[in-house]
């Protein structure tokens, strides 16, 4: 016969297993082969061991509902979002000196507003659009007149796309994709798009992590 214990083979009259002690008397002694044996407990073992067990053990953590919500991190742009103003900087003013003060026609105002326009705007927009990440929502801001704000709850981040385009992957920049009010927004040329994404894989990871950060 067979240990019930560890599954070696002992002999039919003993009391005690000369191999990890198990006392023979009380329990009910397996008349198996070890390796069956072992086969059928892992097999009880997982049946035990239920789905919603397992479903329990690998879900994702969350972070406590009163945790005091703190900032801890503000995505930059990129400085490629200030690309047209930088190019047309020098064109209105070669514009502006050359054609606009000698015909100060119609057609040469809107010339001037339309290129101040083209370099005004994309800096508004580089100061003022926003997403800055707390340790319960993302914050994003979009826009200089009339702004969108849209606040995304930490655990919806797997909404959110961040893209690249060849040239993004290059100069390391990237645009980020959201639905908010039923509506598709586009925030362009954020800095380190790498960043963004390894947030969105995992938040509570990262809060985690940056809190570790703050303490130290």
């Amino acid at each position: 016969m067979f240990c019930p214990n560890c599954g070696k083979q002992i002999k039919d009259n003993d009391n005690f297993c000369r191999y990890c002690g198990c006392d023979l008397r009380a329990d009910v002694i397996i008349d198996k082969e070890p390796q069956t044996y072992d086969k059928e407990l892992s097999n009880a073992y997982d049946n035990l061991y239920s789905k919603e067990t397992k479903a329990a053990d690998i879900s994702e953590e969350t972070l406590p509902d009163d945790m005091e919500e703190l900032v801890l991190y503000d995505i930059k742009k990129h400085w490629m979002a200030l690309f047209w103003p930088i190019v047309l900087t020098p064109v209105f003013f070669i514009y502006f000196w050359n054609i606009f003060l000698n015909t100060h026609s119609i057609f040469s105002w809107l010339v001037v507003f339309v290129l101040l326009a083209a370099i005004v705007y994309p800096i508004l927009r580089f100061i003022y659009d926003k997403i800055i990440i707390t340790t319960k929502f993302v914050h994003i801001k979009i826009g200089v007149l009339n702004p969108v704000e849209v606040d995304i709850p930490l655990k919806d981040l797997k909404n959110l796309d961040v893209i690249q385009t060849t040239m993004g992957k290059i100069m390391d920049y990237g645009m980020l994709l959201f639905n908010a009010n039923s509506e598709r927004y586009e925030y362009r040329y954020i800095k380190s798009p790498d960043d963004l994404l390894y947030i969105i894989d995992n938040p509570v990871r990262f809060v985690k992590e940056a809190l570790e950060e703050d303490e130290v």
